[in-house]
């Protein structure tokens, strides 16, 4: 048995003086929170407010996480309002532990976010429809919904994130596609983002719609989301995409073009492949390999694309090709063709797609990379060696 109490003090000390490594004050850390020690928990709350107060996240951290060992998910509405309190991090550990407990209790924890997400302090309705989005169940549609027309945009943009998957639920899609319309900029990517996942043919037009957004950001989700969509419906907005001013969307146009596929998408990027531009052609060169499975010109010209002038064309044939679906035989093929190319950028995109790309092929070509010249390939090839050995090892 440990001394509890002393070793609470103990960590709390270690998070205001920060005189030791975390090494050093683990194994007390770790015994408190296996303690199940509940006559700590008062002091638990009032060190977490204090650190809160402070801005002091690693000691929030810290404390949180001897919580949740402790109580369980019945410290979950401490550590949501601990996550409601901005201290200027990203949360990471905190949200770590926050989702774990949620996962641990899914009926008892939805009771707990469904009362903040519904009550009257923002900053806690904002993490409460974080949190359901991790154990959100059909009925909660209208309650996300309803946060969807909600006055804060951040309650907005998390509600929207929260909404549970509208392949299959009508009311869920129509929440999204209102959403498009958000005055908000962060609202209307997300919005775009999930309608991108439903696979809903029906999505098509309301993002085709959306194709002329004044903010770039929106514009390049809309492309990325239309070529998930994978609808020759929405070629002709990704066609017009590709003349954006904004350099990301032109590249997220191309590479949806090759995810949609068909004649007319194949067709543009044939056109890209051959532009005397060279940055058009490395659009050209990423996208192509999705759509080398459905049309029989597009193998022949990621082999002139593979031999292209530039060594940035040829390196973005290898990461279009490892990218994409389907055609092993061209793949492997145009990688041990290039695994000898003369400029280091190529050879060091060839190190990273082998083992995807030429799997049998790949041991030799990264064993003679261990002796190249470049200094980053050598690195490359024997960090690509280390990830082939664990998978072997496995």
């Amino acid at each position: 048995m440990i001394d509890s109490g002393g070793a609470l003090e103990a960590v709390v000390r270690h998070a205001v003086e920060l005189e030791d490594d975390y090494d050093d004050i683990a194994p007390t850390v770790a015994a408190l929170t296996a303690s199940g020690d509940t006559a700590l928990v008062p002091r638990l709350q009032e060190v977490l407010d204090r650190f809160l107060d402070e801005g002091n996240f690693y000691g929030r951290d810290l404390i949180a996480g001897v919580l949740a060992g402790i109580e369980g998910v019945a410290a979950l509405p401490l550590l949501l309002r601990a996550s409601a309190r901005d201290l200027g991090d990203d949360q990471d550990s905190l949200q770590a532990e926050i989702i774990e407990l949620l996962h641990t209790e899914r009926a008892t924890s939805r009771r707990v976010v469904r009362n903040l997400a519904t009550g009257d302090t923002p900053e806690l309705r904002r993490v409460g429809l974080w949190a359901l989005g991790f154990v959100v169940e059909a009925q909660d549609v209208d309650l996300l919904a309803a946060a969807v027309t909600d006055a804060d945009p951040e309650i907005r943009s998390m509600a929207v994130g929260s909404i549970p998957d509208p392949a299959g639920d009508d009311r869920a899609f129509a929440a999204l596609v209102l959403a498009l319309r958000d005055l908000n900029e962060q609202v209307r990517v997300s919005a775009v983002s999930r309608l991108g996942y439903t696979g809903r043919v029906d999505a098509v037009a309301p993002l085709v719609a959306l194709a002329a957004d004044p903010t770039p950001r929106v514009r390049s989700m809309v492309a990325y989301a239309l070529g998930r969509l994978g609808s020759h419906e929405a070629t002709p907005a990704l066609q017009r995409l590709l003349h954006d001013p904004d350099r990301h969307v032109r590249e997220n146009a191309a590479e949806a073009l090759g995810s949609v596929g068909g004649p007319a998408a194949v067709d543009t990027l044939l056109a890209l492949a051959a532009d005397q531009d060279p940055q058009l052609r490395v659009q050209a060169a990423k996208a192509l390999a999705k759509a080398a499975d459905s049309d029989p010109r597009v193998a022949p010209q990621l082999t002139m694309l593979a031999r292209d002038g530039e060594a940035a064309v040829r390196a973005a044939t290898l990461s279009g090709l490892a990218s994409a679906e389907g055609g092993p035989s061209l793949r492997g093929r145009l990688l041990v063709e290039l695994a000898d190319d003369p400029d280091p950028m190529v050879r060091q995109r060839v190190a990273v797609v082998a083992r995807h790309l030429a799997p049998d092929a790949a041991p030799d070509i990264l064993h003679r990379y261990t002796r190249d010249p470049d200094q980053t390939l050598r690195q490359l090839a024997a960090t690509e060696l280390g990830r082939l050995a664990n998978l072997t090892a496995r």
